[in-house]
């Protein structure tokens, strides 16, 4: 910015949609630092205006540091002379909404699975996708709607249905499919095509002109150009797989990040308010914490991973071996998205993870009671437990959407964030929680993983002020947020043992300190104290078979001389071993599950509960999805060689039955439906 705001009294708002967060920085000592810091529920949601939370947000910090911020319900800006109010107000939100989407693509397990893999780079959901190889499946096996429609006239009618805010169109590597895009072109056109009454009752037809981004075989965009030039806002950007065994998804990821922010943050910031609070554009949360997670990356020389689990989204973003891949999945989240994790996991898999027996029926009944109140925090010991367990869940379909694009993703360090995490009442149960979901290996670590807990939100503080003052978010970063985030060191054993058998046996030496040995079984997790502010030297020796990172099995290993830095929880060896398997019986699980909480120090009494399998099974209601699932989603793919085969077979019935449908659109019949049918 040609006016720079370092040093200056700043208020950064994260407007989510269960909760607002807001900080105050402010120099101290010539470096901006954080004074103050408050969170009230989103007014956004039931109120439209996401002032109201933030000035009472401001309220509680002006309680908290005495500092005079309002008048008569209005920010003082600037900063006066007697210390009181603020210089300007920067915001970043996840609670601008979700765009969706519709990916029209060649292939289903090449081009559209990239489409998706794009899509998920800010607040998406993909409503619908269309491939044309799923025609020539349906085709070859005779799979025919029940009124005798056409596929293609099956595709326009369910698109013309889908309030989607911009189509995907990818397909073709470089000098391959030319046809099949074309006609893919030709069913977007006519998909954006729409009939409205007019003043006189009138029909006036034209296109709903929506955003498409073709990002396919660069041969065919004049071709492309031509057939939707007129109907949509066409972006062409390079090809998404210009070869089988390459993938570019940046190009459309960025597109993808614009459309969002013109379409949607702009549209939030007249709407909510926002415009009249701020006059610096309105970031994404995902956004601010993908850049923090660029910089720590590459300020550490490390492999990094950000998590985020809010009330409607959950998001990971990875920095590692050179590339960046995020992954925001929009309505999947641990109070308004709780709904998509059911559809997506299901109750039993939120169930396993509760040490007391609770009613299928019980537990949707209250899961559906979050989703409607989701600022309300958990009231009892079990509430709370089911909070997590949504949260192991919710965080388990963002990892899996990662690995799906990064199958070999490696980190060294883990920065964890998100209501459910920050507000555990104890350390280790936020740990628990994401070792259960991350389920990291450290095989490609030398010894142990860095975790870290964002317990202020300071992530998306600091990404936020880096779109406008660098040096002032790199401050802010290093002595406000890495020096109160330190959660734990992680080691992971790998290798089978009889549970109970010893895996492996640690030994921690703290400097000016005692020394701490354990010995942790297959099956068990431990941990060894070790303060923030305090360093150590740790060696483990793991037992025949086992592994500790990439060293050999059986092999002793040791940090270098006091390497291992304190942290609220100290070293915790985790011996659960991989992938973690809980136990099929109920009672062992129960078991299984107490004692891992006890062994972190999160509960310290023998478990109160009675067994799992002593409660009555009722009825569940039926839970209705409100997420639309990608067409074929869950449909198995035929091979390539199958493809193109089956392409080459309906090729010629796909053109014939375009070509009767772009008659019947382009002059249609009065007092009749889209497709010329009563």
């Amino acid at each position: 910015m040609s006016d720079p705001i370092a040093l200056r009294a700043l208020l950064v708002v994260d407007i989510g949609s269960a909760m607002t967060h807001i900080w105050l920085v402010d120099a101290v000592d010539g470096e901006t630092r954080l004074i103050g810091y408050a969170e009230a529920p989103s007014s956004i949601t039931f109120a439209g205006d996401a002032t109201h939370a933030i000035l009472e947000a401001t309220r509680r910090i002006e309680e908290q540091t005495g500092r005079r911020l309002l008048s008569n319900d209005t920010l003082i800006t600037p900063k006066n002379a007697e210390g009181d109010g603020v210089d300007g107000v920067l915001a970043c939100t996840s609670a601008a909404g979700i765009m969706s989407l519709i990916i029209a693509a060649v292939a289903g397990d090449i081009s559209a699975r990239s489409a998706q893999r794009a899509a998920r780079t800010t607040y998406t959901r993909v409503l619908q996708t269309i491939t044309l190889d799923d025609a020539a499946r349906q085709d070859q096996i005779g799979v025919m709607a029940d009124s005798g429609a056409t596929w293609i006239e099956r595709q326009v009618q369910a698109l013309l249905g889908v309030p989607a805010d911009g189509v995907l169109l990818v397909g073709g590597i470089e000098g391959g499919a030319y046809e099949a895009l074309v006609r893919l072109a030709h069913i977007v056109r006519l998909a954006l095509w729409s009939v409205q009454a007019n003043l006189q009752d009138q029909q006036a037809r034209g296109p709903n002109r929506r955003p498409v981004i073709f990002a396919g075989n660069s041969q065919v965009r004049d071709s492309v150009v031509a057939a939707l030039a007129d109907y949509a806002d066409l972006v062409l950007v390079d090809n998404i797989r210009p070869t089988l065994d390459v993938e570019q998804l940046d190009p459309v990821r960025r597109e993808i990040v614009r459309i969002y922010g013109e379409r949607i943050v702009t549209r939030f910031a007249r709407t909510s308010g926002l415009q009249r609070l701020t006059r610096a554009p309105i970031q994404t949360s995902c956004n601010a914490a993908g850049v923090m997670t660029r910089f720590l990356a590459e300020a550490a020389q490390c492999n990094v991973l950000t998590l985020d689990v809010g009330s409607l989204s959950a998001t990971a973003h990875l920095c590692s071996q050179g590339r960046y891949s995020p992954v925001v999945l929009g309505g999947v989240g641990s109070g308004y998205g709780i709904g998509a994790v059911l559809v997506q996991r299901g109750v039993d898999a939120i169930r396993r993870w509760l040490p007391f027996p609770i009613s299928e029926r019980d537990l949707v009944h209250w899961l559906l009671n979050k989703m409607l109140r989701p600022h309300i925090p958990p009231l009892t010991r079990e509430e709370l437990l089911i909070e997590h367990a949504v949260a192991r869940e919710a965080l388990s379909c963002v990892l899996e959407a990662l690995l799906d694009e990064r199958p070999d993703a490696q980190y060294d360090r883990v920065l964890v964030s998100g209501g459910v995490l920050r507000h555990a009442p104890h350390p280790g149960l936020a740990l628990l929680t994401v070792l259960d979901a991350l389920q990291p290996t450290s095989r490609d670590n030398v010894m142990a993983l860095d975790v870290h807990l964002d317990s202020l939100g300071l992530m998306n503080a600091c990404g936020t002020l880096a779109f406008f003052e660098a040096d002032a978010a790199l401050t802010l970063f290093e002595r406000d947020l890495m020096n109160n985030t330190p959660l734990a060191t992680v080691v992971t054993t790998l290798g089978e043992g009889r549970m109970g058998e010893v895996a492996v046996e640690a030994e921690l030496r703290v400097e000016g300190g005692a020394t701490q040995t354990a010995r942790v079984a297959h099956g068990e997790i431990a941990r060894l104290s070790l303060p923030p502010g305090r360093y150590g030297t740790l060696t483990l020796r793991p037992s025949v078979g086992v592994q500790i990172g990439r060293n050999a099995p059986g092999a002793e290993v040791a940090s270098e001389l006091a390497a291992i830095r304190g942290s609220a929880l100290g070293v915790v060896i985790d011996a659960r071993g991989r992938p973690l398997r809980l136990p099929d019986e109920p009672q062992t699980r129960q078991q299984a599950l107490w004692s891992w909480l006890m062994a972190l120090g999160i509960e310290r009494e023998p478990l109160p509960y009675p067994a799992l399998d002593s409660v009555e099974e009722a009825p569940a209601p039926v839970l209705l999805s409100a997420v639309s699932e990608p067409r074929g989603s869950q449909a198995s793919l035929p091979r390539s060689t199958e493809r193109q085969t089956m392409e080459a077979a309906a090729a010629g019935n796909i053109e014939d039955d375009l070509a009767k449908l772009r008659q019947t659109v382009e002059a249609p019949q009065k007092k009749r439906s889209f497709f010329r049918r009563k």
